[in-house]
C-alpha cells in the first residue's frame, strides 16, 4: 500500500555516512499541526465558516455534515490552514505536496492521520476557489517528472495572518506522527519506496519504546537557533524535533536512520553559527571511515591501515572512492559504470573496474561483502550505535542532535560524548572507533 502521509526517500544517500541529506523540491504536508491560540483559532474558523457557506451559497451539499464527518471536516481545514500558517512564517521558499489519490485517501493504516480522508481534495477545492490557498493540481506521484499537487499559502490566508498578527508561537505541533515507519524495496531509481503497514510485534515496539524516550528528553531540552538582523532565508522550527526511525526493504534490520530533527536540514555553517545547547556553541562529533569499519567487524577482522579509503594509486581521489566504496556495499551485483557524482572525482581516463578491483585488492578482508547489498545491513547497525548513544547521554544528562553517524552536543559535554560514543561503537562493531570533532572556527 502506498502511503498517504509521503516520507521523504532520506535512507539511501551515496556515501556511507554522509552528512548531505537529500530532499525535495518540495516540502510533504504536515497534518499534524493545530491552532494553539485565538488569534491562530481566529484564522481557522474564518475557514471553516467560508467554506461552509460557500457550499451553501452553490448548492454543493444537500445535507448537513453530521457528528464525525463535521469533526474531521473541521480538523482537516485547520490542518491545511496552519501547515500553511507555518509555512509561510517561516518563510520556506517551496510548496507543501499533497496527495489527491483515491488509492491512498480510502485506505487506513497506521501512517494516515484522520485528516487525510476521501474528502481531502474537495477541501483544497473549496480552499482554493476561496483564495485561502493556491493549488497546482499536479498528475502523478513525482515520478520521472511527474508532478505532485502542491499548495502555497493564498491571498486571503495572508491577509487574515496579518490581520490576527499570527507569530511562531499560535501553531501547535501534537507530534502524533508514526515514529517507526516502514519502507519496502525500491523498484527503480525513480521508485521512493513507499511506506507498508505492519503488524507490531516485540521488536517494533521496542523500536517505538527507544524513540519516545528519545524524543521526550529532546523535547524538554534547551535548544535555539540564532537569527540574524537582515535574514531573509527560511527559518528552522526548533519545535520540530521529534525524530523517526526509517526501516527499508520491508525489513525492520535493514535501514533505520533517524530523522525529523530540525538540524538535519540546516548547513554545516548554519549549525556551528546558529545553534545553541544549553546555552552553549556546539561541537560535532562525527564517526571517521564508520561504514568500511564496520565492515571490518561484520567479519570479525581489525583494519591495519589508518585510512581505509586511502587506496594506492588512488590517494589523490579520496573523494571519489569514498563514492564508489559506498556504491559496492549497497549494489548488489558488479558495477559497470562510474556511480552517480564519482565521475569527476577521478581522472577522466580511469575506469569504474579499476577502482573497484583496488578497492578489493587493498580490502582483503572484506572483498567478499561488496556487490551483495549489504548497505541497508550496514545503516541498519549504524542506527542501532546513534540510538544506543542517545539513551546513553541522556543517562548523563547530555542532550545529542543526531545526524546519521554524527551527533551534535553542547561544547561542555564534548570529552564525554567522545567517550561515549567510543564505547559504543566497540561494543556494536568489536574494536575501536575513530571519533572527528569539529567546532565553530576561531575567528
Amino acid at each position: 500500500m502506498t502511503d498517504q502521509v509521503r516520507v521523504l526517500d532520506e535512507t539511501a544517500p551515496h556515501v556511507l555516512g554522509d552528512d548531505d541529506t537529500p530532499r525535495p523540491k518540495d516540502s510533504p504536508f504536515n497534518p499534524w499541526r493545530f491552532a494553539k491560540t485565538e488569534a491562530s483559532r481566529a484564522v481557522v474558523s474564518e475557514a471553516i465558516a467560508q467554506i461552509q457557506h460557500y457550499e451553501v451559497h452553490h448548492v454543493l451539499r444537500r445535507r448537513r455534515r453530521k457528528g464525525d464527518d463535521q469533526e474531521t471536516f473541521e480538523l482537516t481545514v485547520e490542518a491545511i490552514v496552519c501547515d500553511l500558517m507555518h509555512h509561510k512564517l517561516f518563510r520556506r521558499p517551496d510548496g507543501i505536496y499533497v496527495t489527491r489519490s483515491n488509492d491512498i485517501l480510502g485506505h487506513r493504516n497506521r501512517y494516515r492521520p484522520r485528516v487525510y480522508g476521501k474528502t481531502f481534495p474537495d477541501i483544497l477545492d473549496r480552499l482554493a476557489e476561496l483564495a485561502w490557498i493556491v493549488q497546482d493540481i499536479g498528475h502523478g506521484d513525482g515520478r520521472q517528472g511527474a508532478r505532485r499537487t502542491t499548495i502555497r499559502p493564498g491571498p486571503r490566508l495572508v491577509e487574515r495572518m496579518e490581520v490576527q498578527a499570527v507569530t511562531f508561537a499560535d501553531l501547535g505541533y501534537t507530534g502524533a506522527a508514526e515514529t517507526i515507519i516502514l519502507k519496502r524495496e525500491k523498484e527503480d531509481f525513480w521508485d521512493e519506496a513507499d511506506v507498508i503497514d505492519y503488524q507490531d510485534a516485540e521488536n517494533t515496539r521496542f523500536f517505538r519504546r527507544q524513540m519516545r524516550e528519545v524524543n521526550e528528553w529532546l523535547q524538554t531540552a534547551e535548544i535555539d537557533c540564532a537569527t540574524f538582523l537582515g535574514d531573509t532565508g527560511p527559518i528552522p522550527d526548533t519545535d520540530e524535533r521529534a525524530l523517526r526511525r526509517i526501516f527499508t526493504r520491508a525489513k525492520f534490520d535493514s535501514g533505520g536512520r533517524l530523522f525529523g530533527g530540525f538540524w538535519q536540514g540546516m548547513s554545516k555553517d548554519d549549525r556551528f553559527d546558529r545553534l545553541f545547547v544549553n546555552g552553549e556553541a556546539i561541537v560535532e562529533l562525527d564517526y571517521a571511515q564508520m561504514g568500511p569499519r564496520q565492515l571490518y567487524g561484520m567479519k570479525s577482522a581489525v583494519p591495519d591501515m589508518a585510512d581505509l579509503y586511502a587506496i594506492p594509486g588512488f590517494e589523490r581521489y579520496r573523494g571519489g572512492i569514498k563514492t564508489v566504496f559506498s556504491a559496492m556495499v549497497f549494489h548488489d551485483k558488479p558495477l559497470t559504470r562510474m556511480p552517480r557524482g564519482a565521475g569527476n572525482k577521478f581522472a577522466k581516463d580511469t575506469g569504474i573496474t579499476d577502482v573497484t578491483d583496488a578497492i578489493m585488492g587493498h580490502h582483503p578482508a572484506i572483498a567478499d561483502v561488496f556487490f551483495q547489498g549489504m548497505g541497508h545491513s550496514v545503516q541498519f547497525q549504524e542506527s542501532q550505535i546513534m540510538v544506543d548513544i542517545l539513551l546513553q547521554l541522556k543517562s548523563h544528562g547530555i542532550v545529542a542532535l543526531p545526524i546519521h553517524d554524527a551527533i551534535l552536543v553542547a561544547a561542555s559535554h564534548v570529552d564525554v560524548a567522545r567517550q561515549v560514543m567510543l564505547d559504543v561503537f566497540r561494543h556494536h562493531v568489536g574494536f575501536p572507533g575513530l571519533v572527528d570533532v569539529s567546532s565553530m572556527p576561531s575567528t
